[in-house]
């Protein structure tokens, strides 16, 4: 699964078809990617609620992309649902932002 997460206009896009036309725009210059899975979630997450991801409405800081790959839809939805809880504490607009399956 792809996501994609927008600061300025608050959004969270999720991408279950790898071979999305959308997730191809993801490729441009200084693009944040992370990679999360199994072996990594929890650090990830911590990263997440640490601000280490810092948004901000400056281009290299609006938006990220993830790969998650727990092998689990349902959990891997979770995890979105988590991380817009991580991300509200310190960013208001992605609190309540629309998260919306793409494909």
């Amino acid at each position: 699964m792809f996501v994609y997460i927008n600061y300025p206009n608050p959004h969270i896009t999720i991408h279950k078809n790898r071979y999305c036309g959308r997730i191809q725009q993801g490729g441009k210059p200084k693009q944040r990617f992370v990679k999360l899975n199994v072996d990594n979630m929890s650090q990830e997450l911590q990263k997440f609620e640490r601000k280490e991801y810092p948004f901000r409405a400056a281009a290299g800081f609006n938006d990220i992309w993830l790969e998650i790959d727990l092998q689990n839809e349902p959990l891997e939805i979770a995890v979105v649902q988590k991380l817009q809880q991580l991300l509200g504490q310190h960013y208001k607009p992605l609190r309540n932002c629309p998260i919306r399956t793409h494909c």
